[in-house]
């Protein structure tokens, strides 16, 4: 199976974990370029693609710049797709539907343990609390998303589910736990 992946970094330098993490699993990747395609050129590839699982991947680029690429809200009601947004692309999704981004002031880095909330097959074989890496200044306040929220950590969502979309603020990818997250991602849709 080929997993798309729309690399939301300025080089493909920056998504080199993920797509490293996926191969890892046993998955081919497709990289499509999310700074430089348009939205509607991204939603419109990903429409008319073969590939049921795209990845959103993470950036440094502040979210609410106003040259920031974003994800293309389309994909979320595409019935045979399956989309993950990883830390920046929740953001930018979250942004887009309306809820309000919370500030750290500064870049948060850690690994950190991350209770889950609600049984999800997501979680199948993870022990809970997973262990999970981050490295984010925005976030999502768990309040507000409180009946999609599947996991939060002081108060942040970290991962939340909305129609065909799993949004996580977080990197999987840099994790055991992650990976698992990912594989059951895959194979469970």
């Amino acid at each position: 199976m080929i997993v798309g992946i729309v690399n939301m970094y300025s080089t493909l330098y920056g998504c080199r974990y993920l797509i490293n993490a996926i191969h890892s699993l046993g998955y081919r990747t497709h990289v499509l370029d999310g700074v430089r395609t348009s939205q509607k050129d991204i939603a419109h590839l990903i429409q008319h693609s073969s590939i049921t699982h795209w990845i959103f991947s993470g950036s440094p680029t502040p979210v609410l710049e106003p040259d920031a690429p974003q994800v293309p809200l389309s994909v979320l009601g595409l019935k045979e797709k399956q989309i993950m947004a990883i830390c920046y692309s929740m953001e930018s999704v979250t942004v887009q539907l309306g809820y309000p981004l919370k500030d750290y002031g500064s870049v948060q880095t850690e690994v950190f343990h991350l209770p889950i909330l609600k049984e999800h097959h997501l979680f199948d074989g993870i022990k809970d609390p997973m262990v999970m890496r981050r490295n984010h200044q925005w976030y999502v306040s768990s309040a507000a998303v409180r009946k999609q929220l599947l996991a939060s950590y002081k108060d942040q969502a970290m991962i939340v589910l909305t129609k065909n979309a799993v949004l996580i603020q977080f990197h999987p990818e840099k994790s055991v736990d992650g990976k698992k997250l990912l594989l059951n991602w895959l194979q469970s849709f």
